[in-house]
């Protein structure tokens, strides 16, 4: 029987967010789905189906800010078929909300990063009337809501925890200062309260993000301490860390990967170049030896360890030597897992301003260099782990198959394993036999 227009207006608003960029963004997603839910609002299955459309943007390279602009311009669309109300969020909203309140008059709310947690209240103040008050809706359904799987964070057998947000390094390429403020550190306890929130809707992972890990605490011993306290989290089975600077504080914490079975044997420490001429100009620290030295050092303490770095290519006065150098360096210690970056100039930072810019058709040629050695490497990569046996979790079970990851891949970045067995559950941790590759992915059989 249809709903009736009194019966409707009876009924709670509900809430969709559309999540951009990378998994921090996730964790900002959570918190915005908890407020929202706090003030009475009830999660939709999708975009079409909810009052509130809620956009959390990107915008940290080109490529972010044209994927979260035509996300904007879809859901433009979608809310004139649905009656519904646009809200655009976060990195976006905070570097160009002139820009939307001037151009998309169609988006009815925005506002930058900073304030998640308060989306529900800055919702309702703006649109009161689309709030009730809802006496029944007591904190065991706020509970069971917070930890349904109607947020992107707890529908999969891992999830992200920030353990701060901010950054203080100054990288002269990096626009997230501006967009996030100084580096700030979240307590201990909300840290080891949302892993436990995690375990309890069901994850098994649990991967520590936020713009510079190693610099929690502003102290080493700190941030070490809040390792040990997450990997004593009862129900944990596998702890990543992610976005570790490549300085002496990591070098420090690898000592623990070593100690505690629980980290996933997983370095992830973008290195953004190795010419040491190119760092200074990024005003970032490191070269070539450095960073060698230090991926052994990751090696020898976690067998089996796999390494994920980044490469910005084509900043301004990078020469074919620094390229080069970036190459023999892929060559000579292999990383298994490489993101390249074609430079964008953000507006606002201390590298826009710099002489020396190349043209978009030379820094696509220079990507396009090192991805050739990179693939290279990775066929060789791939043959070695023919026929060898990995500790696994299944992340998705379909009519064709599961598919499973590695502990030394990270969640939706890194590769997977396809395996031809619909008996497997979601969350399951066993072994898988890497049996053949594609070229990033491989498939394989489940062992255990």
């Amino acid at each position: 029987m249809p709903k009736t227009k009194e019966k409707e207006d009876t009924l709670p608003k509900s809430f969709y967010i559309t999540t951009l960029g990378c998994p921090k963004n996730t964790v900002d997603s959570m918190s915005m789905h908890q407020s929202l839910l706090k003030e009475g609002l009830l999660p939709a299955n999708d975009p079409e189906a909810s009052d509130f459309h809620l956009i959390n943007t990107c915008t940290f390279i080109q490529d972010a800010t044209k994927e979260t602009i035509q996300t904007i311009l879809d859901s433009i669309d979608l809310k004139k078929k649905n009656n519904q109300k646009l809200v655009v969020v976060g990195c976006f909203a905070e570097r160009a909300g002139k820009e939307i309140s001037d151009d998309l008059p169609e988006v009815d709310l925005h506002f930058g990063t900073g304030k998640y947690d308060q989306a529900g209240d800055i919702l309702k103040k703006t649109f009161p009337l689309d709030f009730k008050e809802i006496k029944e809706f007591n904190e065991d359904i706020l509970e069971r809501l917070t930890l349904s799987n109607s947020i992107e964070n707890y529908s999969k057998p891992y999830s992200y925890v920030k353990i701060s947000d901010g950054c203080n390094r100054g990288c002269h390429f990096c626009i997230i200062p501006n967009l996030r403020g100084k580096f700030r550190d979240s307590s201990e306890e909300s840290v080891l309260s949302d892993t436990r929130r995690a375990i309890a809707a069901g994850a098994k992972e649990i991967a520590l993000v936020s713009q510079d890990t190693v610099f929690y605490g502003k102290d080493t011993d700190k941030l070490l301490g809040l390792i040990e306290s997450v990997s004593e989290v009862e129900g944990l089975q596998i702890l990543r860390l992610l976005y570790l600077y490549p300085d002496k504080k990591t070098e420090r914490l690898l000592d623990l990967y070593g100690k505690i079975d629980k980290i996933a044997p997983y370095l992830e420490s973008p290195l953004q170049h190795v010419s040491k001429s190119v760092l200074k100009s990024m005003n970032r620290t490191g070269e070539y030896s450095y960073f060698k030295s230090l991926f052994e050092k990751a090696r020898s303490v976690k067998p089996g360890l796999e390494i994920r770095t980044s490469f910005i290519l084509g900043f301004p006065g990078e020469t074919m030597a620094d390229v080069d150098e970036i190459i023999r360096f892929i060559q000579d210690v292999k990383p298994e897992k490489v993101n390249l970056f074609p430079y964008s100039p953000q507006e606002g930072t201390k590298g826009f301003d710099l002489e020396g810019k190349l043209k978009d058709k030379e820094i696509s040629k220079r990507v396009n260099l090192v991805r050739d050695a990179y693939l290279e490497v990775l066929k060789d990569t791939h043959q070695s782990r023919i026929g060898k046996i990995y500790p696994a979790i299944v992340d998705e079970v379909t009519e064709e198959g599961a598919t499973v990851r590695r502990f030394q891949d990270a969640p939706e970045i890194d590769e997977v394993v396809f395996v031809e067995d619909r008996n497997l559950q979601v969350g399951q941790i066993g072994k898988v036999r890497v049996e053949s590759f594609f070229e990033l992915d491989m498939a394989g059989s489940w062992v255990a």
